[in-house]
C-alpha cells in the first residue's frame, strides 16, 4: 500500500480486500477501529489501478472535512483537498477541478453536483453513511449522482435496523466487524463521544439577536444578567428563558421593557435541542438505558414529557420536584422497562447507573467539577468492566453561540475522563471559532481593529482577545497588516477597509529591497529583491491556484543619520488572491511601516 508510517491491521486489510472485490460496499466497524485508513487504502487502489481518476469523500460536518483531508495528506501520498461552504466559490471550484481526491460536506457537493458530474468523479466514500436516508443531503446527493458513481464505499459505526434497506440500495452490500471480534476489540475505546449540532431556526436566531441588542443597551450587573439569559436560551431552550422572564425579577424587567414578550414568541420552539435528542436516541437504536442531563427543571420536565411518548421515561430532579420519595424514584429507574432517565443536577450526586450505555449532555457546562460529576455517574460504574460493547456520550451543541464555548472548554475534561471524541485539536479550534469568535469576526467585517480595541469591544482580557484573533487568523477568517496602532485585524473579505483607512501603510517604496520567504505546500522558498520583483513572482504562483501559506519579509530600513535597522515582518495566514498579495507586499515594503515597526 502507499500509506506512509502506518501499518494496517489484519482486519483493516480484510475489510479493504472485501470492499475492493465488489463495486459497492459498506464497512460497519466500531469507532476507533480505523475506518478512515481503510478509506485511504481503498482510494489509493482505485487511483493506482486506473479505475478512477477522481474520488469524492463525503463527511457530515466541516470539522470532519478538514480533519479527514489532513489525515489523507498525512498518511498517504495522495493530496486531498477540503471543500465546504467556508471557502470562497472560486477556491471550491479550483479544488474540484485540480484535485484527484476531494473531501466535502454533502451540502457543498450537492451545490456543485453538475461540476462533479462533468469533471468525471466516478467513486465516492460516504463516511457516517447511516445518514443516507430520508431527506438528508447525503441521500439527495446519491440520487443525483446515482448513474455516475460506479464505485462506492460506505463507512459507519452502526446501522439502525430501519435504515439498512435504503443504505443497501444507494451504497451497497453491508458487512459488520463487531466490537467483540478479538482482532478489533483491543482498538475500541470504552467510551465514544459524539457531537450533535442543534441549529437555531430563523425565529430563534432573531430572538438571540434581539437579546444581544438588549445586552448592548445596559452595562455592569445588568449586562451580566442579560448574558445569563442568553446562555439559558441557547443552552437549555426557550422554556428556560420563558420561566425566568415570568418571575418578578430585575432581569425580567430589563428585558421586558426593551423586548416585548409578543415580539419573540412566534416561531420559537420550546426546546430547540429536542429534535437532536430524539435523533440521538434513534441513531443508538438498541441502547439499554439513556441518561439525559438538563440543568433547568422546567426544561427537564418538558423534555421528559416529550420523550415519554416513545420511551418509558423517568424524571429525576430533586426532592422538591419529584412528588415522591427519592428512594422510590431510584428503584423505578433501576427497573428494566425504564429506558430514559432525564436528570437535573440532582442526578449528578449519588447516582451510579452501570446499566446506562448512553449518556446525553443537553446542558453543556465548562465547570470541570460539574463535568466530571456528570460523566462519573456511569463512567466510574463501568470502569472495572473489561468486556462488553462500547458506550456513548452525546453532546448536543447549539453552534455559533456561547453554548459552543462551554462545550469546547469542557472537551479536555472529557478526554481525561476517558471519552474518545474523534476531534483533533484543530477541529476543536474550529468549533471554538464558531462561537464567541464568530461575533468578533462579524465586527471585523465592518471595522479593522487592533487587539486592544477587540478586547474593549467584547469585554475580554487582552490575552483572551489575542488568543481569539490568533485562532481566527490560523483558520483563515481574519488577516492583519502592520500600522501605527500595531497589528490591525480585519475579516478576509473586507480588504477594502484596509485600503480606505490605512492607505499610508500600503504605499511600497520601490527602492527598498529585502529577503522574502514564502511557504508553499509546506516548503519554504526564498527570493531577494523589492516590491516589484516579489509581486511579479508570487502573483504567478497565486495565479496557478497555489495558496501562499505564509510570508516572512526581512528588510534593512534606513534610520536618521544613515544607519540601518533590521525589520522582520510575518504574515502568518494563507494568501489565495492577487488583491491580498498586493496588500501584504505593499505593507511589507512601505517605508512608513518600517519607521515604527522594530520586529515581529
Amino acid at each position: 500500500m502507499g500509506t506512509t508510517g502506518l501499518k494496517p491491521r489484519k482486519y483493516q486489510l480484510d475489510a479493504l480486500r472485501w470492499a475492493l472485490a465488489r463495486k459497492r460496499a459498506v464497512v460497519s466497524m466500531p469507532t476507533g477501529a480505523g475506518k478512515t485508513l481503510i478509506a485511504v487504502m481503498w482510494v489509493e487502489e482505485l487511483l493506482k489501478s486506473g479505475k478512477s481518476k477522481k474520488v469524492l469523500v463525503l463527511e457530515p460536518t466541516r470539522i470532519l472535512v478538514e480533519q479527514v483531508a489532513r489525515y489523507f495528506n498525512r498518511v498517504s501520498r495522495l493530496r486531498a483537498a477540503p471543500v465546504h461552504g467556508g471557502y470562497p466559490k472560486q477556491v471550491r471550484e479550483g479544488r474540484l477541478r485540480r484535485a484527484s481526491v476531494v473531501v466535502a460536506t454533502p451540502e457543498s457537493a450537492l451545490s456543485e453536483v453538475e461540476r462533479i458530474r462533468r469533471l468525471g468523479f466516478n467513486a465516492v466514500v460516504i463516511d457516517e453513511c447511516h445518514h443516507t436516508t430520508g431527506e438528508d443531503a447525503y441521500l439527495k446527493l446519491m440520487r443525483e449522482l446515482d448513474d455516475v458513481l460506479q464505485y462506492r464505499l460506505g463507512l459507519t459505526a452502526y446501522i439502525p435496523r430501519g435504515r439498512v434497506a435504503e443504505i443497501k440500495r444507494f451504497i451497497g452490500e453491508v458487512r459488520v466487524w463487531s466490537w467483540s471480534d478479538p482482532d478489533v476489540r483491543p482498538y475500541v475505546p470504552r467510551w465514544i463521544g459524539e457531537v450533535y449540532e442543534s441549529e437555531l431556526n430563523e425565529s430563534e436566531r432573531n430572538l438571540l439577536l434581539n437579546l444581544e441588542k438588549v445586552r448592548e443597551t445596559v452595562s455592569g450587573r445588568l449586562r451580566a444578567l442579560v448574558g445569563m439569559a442568553i446562555r439559558w436560551f441557547v443552552r437549555d431552550g426557550y422554556v428556560a428563558l420563558q420561566e425566568s422572564l415570568r418571575k418578578a425579577t430585575l432581569l425580567a424587567r430589563v428585558i421586558g421593557e426593551r423586548l416585548p414578550w409578543a415580539a419573540h414568541a412566534e416561531g420559537v420552539r420550546p426546546a430547540h435541542k429536542l429534535e437532536a435528542l430524539e435523533r440521538a436516541l434513534r441513531d443508538h437504536e438498541g441502547f439499554g438505558k439513556a441518561l439525559v442531563f438538563i440543568d433547568r427543571v422546567a426544561v427537564a420536565k418538558y423534555v421528559a414529557g416529550k420523550v415519554g411518548r416513545f420511551y418509558r421515561t423517568q424524571l429525576l430532579c430533586g426532592k422538591t420536584h419529584l412528588g415522591s420519595k427519592l428512594r422510590d424514584v431510584l428503584r423505578r429507574i433501576k427497573a428494566l422497562d425504564v429506558k430514559v432517565i432525564v436528570s437535573t443536577s440532582a442526578g449528578e450526586e449519588g447516582l451510579d447507573l452501570p446499566e446506562c450505555d448512553l449518556l446525553i449532555i443537553w446542558s453543556n457546562t465548562s465547570s470541570p467539577l460539574r463535568f466530571i460529576q456528570r460523566h462519573g455517574r456511569i463512567l466510574r460504574a463501568a470502569s472495572g468492566r473489561a468486556t462488553g460493547p462500547p458506550k456513548f456520550v452525546v453532546y448536543i451543541v447549539t453552534p455559533e453561540t456561547v453554548d459552543t464555548d462551554s462545550f469546547v472548554d469542557a472537551l479536555e475534561s472529557a478526554k481525561r475522563a476517558g471519552v474518545d471524541i474523534p476531534l483533533d485539536r484543530e477541529a476543536i479550534e474550529y468549533l471554538w471559532r464558531r462561537s464567541r469568535r464568530a461575533r468578533i469576526l462579524e465586527a471585523l467585517a465592518k471595522e479593522a481593529m487592533p487587539v486592544a480595541w477587540v478586547a474593549e469591544a467584547f469585554e475580554m482580557s487582552l490575552k483572551d482577545a489575542k488568543d481569539a484573533l490568533r485562532a481566527l487568523v490560523r483558520h483563515g477568517d481574519v488577516i492583519y497588516i502592520y500600522t501605527p496602532l500595531g497589528k490591525v485585524y480585519v475579516a478576509r473579505e473586507s480588504l477594502d477597509i484596509l485600503i480606505e483607512k490605512f492607505s499610508d501603510c500600503l504605499n511600497p517604496n520601490p527602492s527598498i529591497t529585502g529577503k522574502v520567504k514564502v511557504r508553499v505546500r509546506g516548503r519554504w522558498v526564498s527570493l531577494r529583491g523589492g516590491y516589484d520583483r516579489a509581486f511579479k513572482l508570487l502573483r504567478a504562483v497565486v495565479g496557478r491556484g497555489e495558496p501562499l501559506e505564509e510570508i516572512l519579509v526581512s528588510v534593512e530600513a534606513p534610520l536618521p543619520g544613515g544607519a540601518l535597522k533590521l525589520v522582520n515582518l510575518r504574515y502568518g495566514y494563507a494568501i489565495y488572491s492577487e488583491d491580498l498579495l498586493k496588500i501584504v507586499l505593499s505593507n511589507a515594503f512601505s517605508e512608513n511601516v518600517h519607521s515604527f515597526v522594530i520586529s515581529d
